[in-house]
């Protein structure tokens, strides 16, 4: 990854009733610092383990009641120099400043906001994230406990990632927001603040996208190939979640591509992306793989009262597939097939033990 401009300011409210005030301190941090490149380093990955991502786009159809999608816009079409990237922040601090003050977030706090701007393989992201102090303890000269505070990385408190390259080709589901389990306007006030209020989240865009996978089979003559199709799917979002990297619609259509026959080539190759898109499964273009949910399609789990089963739904059939576990149904019983010499050394061990 290139990280291109960095940037941190602050936003100051310390009560519910205090209004928030732009700090004076911060501003441009040269990429070139020593420090810059570990920061980055850090937010980007408290950013990337997350699974409870939301996604959406940016409120086009209101555009004048949120001044940051304008100045965004202008940037991306600017040179990506010092100047006009001091010129978004101060939008974005500006924005962030009122949507804090509104009734509905009086209870939020101010902290640090951090402003990235990098690439990462074909694409180029705006990275923005709020994160506030933490107590810690240190020993002195004379090993007195002694407490400090400093910078909590490791929690982001509210962040956005803007898929610049996606936004700039007009496609959908392009920002990207942490999510948050409390209710209330006041979880809101961040994605507000960049005008983004249709959002997404990443658990309904997985389901939805293996809902979505099997559907496009049943309808293009993929039918006796689903359960490959859609092991491959999965395959690939267990992929991009171990890797910390977004699953993207169209390397997913790329995989269908390879699964369509030459005669349905000319008009259903290149179409899963579309058909995922819109509705009813309304899959962002790009969205963090939801753990559990590929959990729920990817692994099997079954348990009795001494003895526990964990395997891969596409190691498992009834009996006589040849599947690695195979279920004899008529005599309640499960086969495992092909057990690595590692696991049948294993077994004779505890055989051996007890005799």
């Amino acid at each position: 990854m290139e990280l291109k401009q960095l940037a941190i300011r602050e936003l100051l409210k310390e009560s519910d009733d205090a209004p928030a005030q732009i700090s004076d301190r911060g501003g441009i941090i040269p990429v070139t610092e020593p420090m810059a490149r570990q920061l980055f380093d850090t937010l980007y990955t408290a950013f990337s383990r997350r699974s409870s991502l939301t996604h959406g786009a940016f409120n086009k159809e209101n555009e004048d009641s949120f001044p940051f999608i304008s100045a965004f816009e202008a940037f991306t079409k600017n040179e990506w120099d010092e100047s006009n990237f001091e010129q978004l922040t101060d939008k974005s601090m500006a924005q962030l400043m009122m949507a804090i003050n509104s009734p509905s977030a009086h209870t939020a706090y101010g902290g640090y906001v951090l402003f990235a701007l990098y690439s990462s393989d074909r694409y180029d992201f705006l990275l923005v994230a709020l994160v506030r102090d933490k107590s810690s303890i240190i020993f002195d000269n004379n090993l007195k406990p002694t407490e400090v505070m400093e910078v909590n990385l490791d929690q982001l408190h509210q962040a956005m990632r803007i898929n610049i390259s996606t936004f700039r080709k007009q496609q959908d589901s392009y920002l990207s927001f942490i999510g948050s389990k409390e209710k209330g306007e006041i979880t809101h006030y961040f994605s507000s603040a960049f005008g983004c209020t249709d959002v997404t989240p990443s658990k309904k865009s997985t389901g939805e996208l293996i809902r979505a996978a099997r559907d496009f089979c049943n309808q293009h003559d993929l039918a006796e190939k689903k359960d490959a199709v859609v092991e491959d799917v999965v395959s690939y979002l267990e992929r991009q979640k171990s890797e910390r990297e977004p699953a993207n619609l169209n390397d997913i259509e790329n995989l269908f591509d390879a699964y369509i026959p030459p005669e349905q080539a000319e008009t259903a190759a290149g179409t899963f992306g579309k058909f995922a898109n819109k509705g009813p499964y309304n899959v962002s273009q790009e969205f963090q793989p939801h753990t559990s949910t590929i959990n729920r399609f990817a692994k099997v789990r079954v348990k009795s009262d001494n003895w526990n089963l964990e395997l891969a739904k596409r190691s498992f059939g009834t009996l006589g597939s040849n599947q690695a576990i195979e279920f004899d149904e008529e005599n309640g019983r499960v086969v495992i097939n092909r057990l690595p010499s590692k696991v049948v050394n294993q077994l004779r061990e505890i055989l051996e033990q007890e005799d």
